[in-house]
């Protein structure tokens, strides 16, 4: 009896050693067709496992008025230009900051007003807005802009038209009237913001979504000199007396204005600018104007001497503007086409007598 159990459970023994040996086998078999099927497509090797999905990233499109990438609906906007004005009892403005490009220039009286154009970039206020002038509209002709203002001087009023300008006035409800605390008169106190602005415009049967316009060239940024210049521009007074210096960190100007530094009323930040083109224009008085007021008439069109500020440097330039609708272009002393970093560009537009001071 001892023997047949012996035989018995060596016999249990050899067979649970070749079932285990037929479990291995086939475990074996098995790990190999996953690893070849994992070789062929490592991320669906396992019915169970989830799909990896890569998100397509969305084309960027470079845009005309500040050489820097959008999404393809802001960077081919069409570009709207706002008439900000400069009274000290405007100050801080709103929206300055956001604008690709802003033009400085003097109305009356030695003060100086903005026009801010805006495309690719929005802001959620702007202003306070004021008055068209005719010298203004040659610069909104450079772009084919939506002009938001409002209303002008008699000669601007009266050429609206004849310019083709695609008019944005004042209208309520995409303009409103905010004090914002201050006792001023109510001429300092009217805003809009792009999103109104844009609206008024599509209101007005215009078609926001495209736009056509000469573009300037552009370089990569920088780079900066450590030792880079800056300038002082004397409108008329200390009150419309304007300083840019130059930081080498950021390869940006910051701007000050009456001894003090230019800020966003929304933001509370310093307005800065990537480059500053001082261009000298001659402009002719009218005692009692075209239309019966006096103003000043900006030359434009033509030719003329001006600086492109720019890495620090001072770049010694010429302009030329061949007809209304053509964009000005700036030139250096050897006749080539200044190229500008991407980012936001300021022009100081000042007369003969005005002359910049570089520090």
């Amino acid at each position: 009896m001892k023997d047949f159990f012996n035989k018995l459970f060596a016999e249990r023994k050899y067979r649970n050693v070749a079932i285990i040996c037929g479990i291995l086998a086939v475990l074996m078999i098995i790990g190999g067709f996953a690893a070849a099927n994992y070789k062929k497509n490592p991320v669906n090797n396992f019915a169970s496992a989830t799909p990896v999905k890569t998100a397509t990233p969305e084309p960027k499109t470079i845009c005309l008025l500040d050489g820097q990438a959008y999404s393809k609906d802001k960077a081919t906007r069409h570009p709207v230009a706002v008439s900000v004005e400069n009274h000290p009892d405007a100050r801080p403005q709103s929206g300055l900051i956001d604008a690709s490009i802003v033009y400085e220039a003097i109305t009356e009286g030695g003060i100086t007003r903005f026009l801010a154009v805006y495309g690719s970039t929005d802001t959620k206020e702007v202003g306070p807005i004021r008055s068209a002038r005719l010298f203004f509209m040659d610069w909104v002709k450079e772009y084919d802009a939506f002009f938001a203002h409002a209303g002008g001087n008699e000669d601007a009023l009266a050429n609206i038209g004849k310019y083709a300008i695609k008019d944005i006035p004042h209208a309520e409800p995409y303009y409103y009237r905010d004090y914002k605390g201050r006792s001023v008169a109510s001429e300092h106190t009217l805003y809009s913001s792009t999103d109104q602005l844009y609206s008024l415009a599509t209101k007005n049967g215009f078609d926001a979504t495209r736009s056509s316009y000469t573009a300037l060239k552009f370089k990569a940024d920088g780079p900066a000199d450590p030792a880079g210049k800056g300038a002082e521009i004397n409108f008329s007074s200390a009150s419309y007396k304007v300083k840019w210096s130059f930081d080498p960190t950021s390869n940006k100007y910051s701007r000050a204005m009456a001894g003090a530094p230019h800020t966003d009323r929304t933001s509370g930040n310093q307005i800065t600018a990537k480059n500053i083109i001082i261009q000298t224009v001659d402009r002719t008085f009218q005692p009692t104007g075209s239309y019966g007021s006096q103003n000043y008439v900006f030359h434009n069109v033509g030719s003329g001497n001006g600086y492109v500020l720019e890495d620090g440097k001072v770049i010694k330039a010429t302009w030329k503007k061949a007809d209304l609708g053509s964009r000005t272009i700036f030139y250096d002393e050897a006749g080539a086409e200044i190229t500008l970093n991407p980012g936001n560009t300021w022009y100081e537009v000042v007369p003969p007598e005005v002359t910049p001071v570089f520090l």
